[in-house]
């Protein structure tokens, strides 16, 4: 029988197209292999970020809980970096020059943070006494009580929250005064009061026969927004991926020998 040969040229067509499949093999795996590192490594970062946010908060935390065992009853008395320190104080309120921060969400409610200004050791603070509930009607502010005579103060010296506001509003202010944000200067120059440039958050409000006021706010500050341990099980989902991706690729890696 005659051997049958190829046409001429056909084998190395073959090689080569071999020869060329085997490089586009290569280097998709080392495409891979790159991707999958640089996913790893960026996995690896953030669970490491979320790590150190933790730690910054526990740190933050012990050094409020540290402070909150030093109680002030002047402010007068008060370091210039109040932030954390505990008060004990008495004074007089002027709810005709309260503020309400805009936006602010409870339970899934929608609300204001309510704050007035405090005479006390001939100083003026402005008091942050908590969440109250918005009328249904955006055009219509809550009704505030009428406050009168003396009350004891307890609560916990802060730095006012900082927010991005899109845009100011710089109409003349009407009372009950609705802001997006907490700016001290500006609010000590529409009411008139020298404010210190902090914000006391209420802890507990007494009148001068030792009962607690209720005046339907609800205080709802934290010191900090998120608890060390939240940034703990982020990082461990972040180091989890890193993991999933790295064992993934270990096996994709065997399966194409």
């Amino acid at each position: 029988m005659s051997n049958i040969l190829p046409p001429s040229g056909q084998k190395g067509d073959q090689q080569g197209e071999w020869v060329s499949t085997s490089k586009v093999r290569r280097i998709r795996r080392l495409g891979f292999l790159a991707f999958t590192l640089t996913m790893v490594v960026l996995l690896v970062k953030l669970g490491m970020w979320q790590m150190s946010r933790a730690a910054e908060k526990e740190t933050l935390l012990d050094q409020l809980s540290a402070r909150q065992q030093q109680v002030f009853t002047q402010v007068s008395s008060l370091p210039q970096d109040a932030k954390g320190f505990a008060v004990d104080l008495s004074g007089t309120f002027d709810v005709n020059r309260s503020v309400l921060l805009d936006n602010q969400i409870h339970q899934g409610r929608v609300g204001y943070r309510w704050m007035m200004p405090l005479l006390t050791d001939d100083r003026w603070l402005l008091i942050d006494l908590g969440w109250i509930a918005a009328p249904p009607r955006r055009d219509t502010l809550p009704e505030l009580p009428k406050i009168l005579g003396r009350y004891r103060v307890e609560g916990i010296a802060d730095s006012p929250s900082q927010r991005v506001v899109l845009a100011t509003d710089n109409a003349a202010p009407s009372w009950p005064w609705r802001v997006q944000l907490i700016d001290i200067e500006a609010i000590s120059k529409a009411s008139g009061y020298p404010l210190q440039p902090w914000v006391i958050r209420v802890e507990t409000i007494t009148s001068q026969s030792g009962e607690t006021v209720d005046w339907n706010a609800l205080p709802v500050w934290e010191p900090v927004v998120m608890q060390p341990e939240k940034h703990y099980g982020y990082a461990m989902q972040w180091f989890g991926l890193a993991l999933v991706v790295a064992l993934g690729f270990v096996i994709w890696w065997r399966k194409g020998r």
